[in-house]
C-alpha cells in the first residue's frame, strides 16, 4: 500500500540525501534489541569511562555514542564531563534503543557472542543517530514490526523513493503479473506470478526488475520462480536486489544470484562487519578512537566488496535509460 502522506513528505524532504534516506527508512522499519542495556556500563568510583570500557573489555567505544550527541551520567544523575564520578551503571540520555541486526546471536548469549551483538548494534545506533540528529531528523520508531509489515514498509518506501528519484514520466510498478510482460505473455509455464517491482522508462520500456528483500534468506523460493522466466524470455533485462540484510550483507555482495545488488546503508554495514569482527582483548578505542575514524572504515568495507547503496541504484536506473 502506498505511504502515508506524512511518510512521503519526510522522503521527498531528504530525497538527494543518501544517509539521510538510510536512516529514515533504517529507523522507521527495524525492529529494537532486547541487548540495548549493554551501554549501562558499570562504573567504578572515580573511574574514567575509558578505563571502565577496558576493564570490562567493551567492543565498543563509548565516545561513539558520545560523538553522535548522547550524554553520559552516572549512577547518580552527574554528567560524566565532571570529575570523581560515582560507582554505578552509566545511564545515557536520550535513551538507547539499539536496533536487533544479527539474527543468529541469540538474546541470551553471552561472552564473545554478546560481546560482537552488541557492540555492533551500538555501532550502526552511533552512526544512525549522528545522521539523525546531524539532519534535524525527528520521528517516532516503532516498538515492535512483524516481519511481513516491516518487508512491505521496506518495499513501499523504496517504490515511492524510486518514483520521485527517476525521471518524469518513469514508473515503478508492483506486483505485476509476468503474463503483462512482452516476451512471458502467452508463456505456458509463466502462470499466475507476479514480478516485485518493475521500472519502466518513459518510453514505456521494461527497464529492469527489483527484487525487494528486508531480509536476504526470507522469499528466496519465490524470487526463483520470479526470476527462471524472466532470465529465460526476456535475458535482455538486468534483474536487480535491494535489501537491509546485515549478517548476510557480504554473501549478497558475492553471491546474490540477481545481476547487481544494493543495500540501504552500505557504509553501516561495513562499520558493522568491522566491529563484528573484532577480536576479545583488542580495544575498540585505539583502533577506532572517534564516530568518524569507524564511519570511514565502513566506507572502505562496502566499497572493497562492491556494495552500493540506494542512490547508485537510482544513478545505475537513470543511466539503463539511455541505452539503445
Amino acid at each position: 500500500m502506498p505511504l502515508s502522506i506524512d511518510l512521503q513528505t519526510l522522503v521527498n524532504k531528504h530525497l538527494t540525501d543518501a544517509e539521510a534516506i538510510s536512516a529514515v527508512i533504517l529507523g522507521l522499519c527495524w525492529n529494537d534489541s532486547a541487548l540495548a542495556g549493554a551501554a549501562r556500563i558499570s562504573l567504578n568510583e572515580n573511574e574514567t569511562v575509558e578505563d571502565a570500557a577496558k576493564r570490562h573489555d567493551l567492543g565498543w567505544n563509548p565516545t561513539w555514542l558520545t560523538d553522535a550527541g548522547y550524554t553520559a551520567y552516572d549512577s547518580i544523575g552527574t554528567a560524566l564531563e565532571e570529575p570523581n564520578p560515582a560507582a554505578g551503571p552509566i545511564n545515557w540520555t536520550p535513551e538507547v534503543r539499539t536496533f536487533r541486526l544479527d539474527d543468529g546471536v541469540a538474546d541470551s548469549a553471552r561472552g564473545h557472542g554478546f560481546r560482537r551483538r552488541t557492540s555492533a548494534e551500538l555501532a550502526v545506533l552511533s552512526l544512525w543517530t549522528h545522521v539523525m540528529n546531524k539532519r534535524d531528523i525527528s520521528f517516532e520508531r516503532p516498538l515492535e514490526l512483524s516481519p511481513n509489515t516491516r518487508g512491505a514498509l521496506f518495499r513501499d518506501f523504496l517504490i515511492y523513493f524510486l518514483q520521485c528519484s527517476l525521471p518524469h514520466g518513469w514508473k515503478v510498478r508492483h506486483e505485476v503479473p509476468l503474463t503483462h510482460i512482452r516476451g512471458l505473455h502467452m508463456r505456458r509455464d509463466v502462470s499466475g506470478r507476479k514480478s516485485d517491482i518493475l521500472i519502466i522508462d518513459d518510453g514505456d520500456r521494461l527497464v529492469a526488475a527489483l527484487s525487494s528483500k528486508w531480509s536476504w534468506r526470507s522469499d528466496r523460493g519465490t524470487e526463483a520462480a520470479q526470476m527462471v522466466p524472466l532470465t529465460r524470455y526476456r535475458p535482455d533485462i538486468p534483474y536487480a536486489l535491494a535489501t537491509a540484510e546485515f549478517p548476510r550483507a557480504a554473501r549478497v555482495a558475492r553471491e546474490s544470484v540477481e545481476d547487481r545488488a544494493y543495500h540501504l546503508c552500505p557504509g553501516w554495514v561495513g562499520s558493522w562487519m568491522a566491529v563484528n569482527e573484532l577480536q576479545a582483548g583488542v580495544s575498540p578505542l585505539e583502533r577506532w578512537p572517534s564516530l568518524e575514524v569507524l564511519r570511514q572504515e565502513g566506507i572502505s568495507r562496502a566499497q572493497a566488496l562492491a556494495l552500493n547503496g540506494l542512490d547508485t541504484l537510482v544513478e545505475d536506473l537513470r543511466n539503463s535509460g539511455d541505452i539503445l
